[in-house]
């Protein structure tokens, strides 16, 4: 267990110091840009872990926590400041997460789910209606004091440390209890643990580091339109999830720098772009329901086996040929 964890916090090291060096290498805007968003999904998407993950309970509604913080920023940073206006779509994402958690995470089967796909729609809308606030269709636009490389070292900053602390508390007795209530909420239960205070406590955090993330992508995008709040920024962090393998962390923290470069590889295509996502969720979800994160169980598996049958293969041939030296003897 101890190899495990200095080897997930050393590869979060690795990794990190590898993109804070690469700018250094790729004299390139477009490729820190897309950096600079990657960095933002992965937060996203650990945080998304560690609810649909670790607690079992599958959000499709991570795009609300994210366009509360955009929008706090979008509307709050001209009169407050930038780093006030994080603060406070943080707070708004954190509240929105104890005011929908402790009714919703109640729930069983689907209707967690649906509850949570329905609510990023119903402020989608909102944003269109009250434009005085919003900006409506055309959103609010987002002034930046910080270049390009500045802010991709602040988001880069904010990944390593929301990766952390979730790293930190998925290997506590906190992730340990979440991934009880995942496996069997009922028994969890009954052996005195407060299954509903765990479950809201992640989403909860899920929201603090989503609403955060949703400020820096306001700056990052230096605009903000209802888009923010559309089912698809939902669904991508869900397909992220799935093909890095939920319940891992490493896993979709890996699989949205991967995605997020496929999808702009993709732009070209973009008429077959959500074809092509909907594809390799269906062939991971058939082939590979672990994600990348499961493939080195996988393949050790296909090495035990094959180690296995040549054992049995080596021990025929001795038995063979014992049975002919007994004969010749």
């Amino acid at each position: 267990m101890i190899r495990k964890h200095k080897f997930a916090f050393g590869l979060v090291a690795v990794l990190t110091l590898a993109l804070a060096v690469m700018p250094l290498f790729i004299n390139s805007l477009y490729i820190l840009s897309i950096l600079t968003l990657a960095n933002l999904y992965a937060v996203f998407v650990i945080s998304w872990d560690i609810v649909s993950g670790y607690s079992g309970k599958l959000n499709l509604g991570q795009a609300l926590f994210i366009g509360l913080g955009a929008y706090s920023v979008g509307i709050l940073h001209g009169s407050l400041g930038i780093i006030p206006a994080l603060l406070i779509g943080m707070l708004a994402a954190a509240a929105a997460a104890i005011v929908i958690g402790v009714p919703s995470l109640k729930l069983n089967g689907p209707f967690f789910s649906l509850t949570t796909m329905v609510l990023p729609l119903i402020l989608h809308q909102l944003a269109y209606t009250y434009r005085g606030v919003s900006g409506g269709e055309f959103g609010l636009n987002v002034s930046v004091p910080l270049s390009r490389m500045e802010l991709y070292y602040v988001t880069l900053g904010f990944m390593l440390v929301s990766v952390l602390v979730i790293l930190y508390i998925s290997r506590s007795r906190t992730g340990k209890i979440l991934l009880a209530i995942k496996e069997d909420e009922m028994a969890c239960s009954a052996i005195g643990n407060d299954v509903e205070r765990y479950k809201l406590f992640a989403f909860v955090l899920s929201g603090i580091i989503s609403g955060f993330g949703g400020g820096l992508l306001a700056l990052y995008l230096r605009h903000v339109s209802p888009n923010v709040f559309d089912i698809w920024q939902s669904a991508t962090i869900l397909i992220m999830g799935i093909v890095g393998g939920m319940g891992t962390i490493l896993g979709p923290l890996l699989a949205a720098y991967g995605l997020t470069f496929l999808s702009e590889w993709l732009r070209g295509a973009q008429e077959y772009q959500d074809l092509i996502y909907a594809g390799l969720l269906v062939i991971f979800v058939l082939v590979m329901p672990k994600g990348v994160a499961g493939l080195g169980a996988v393949l050790k598996r296909k090495k035990g086996r094959k180690e296995d049958k040549a054992n049995e293969l080596l021990s025929s041939a001795e038995v063979d040929e014992n049975i002919r030296q007994s004969q010749s003897g």
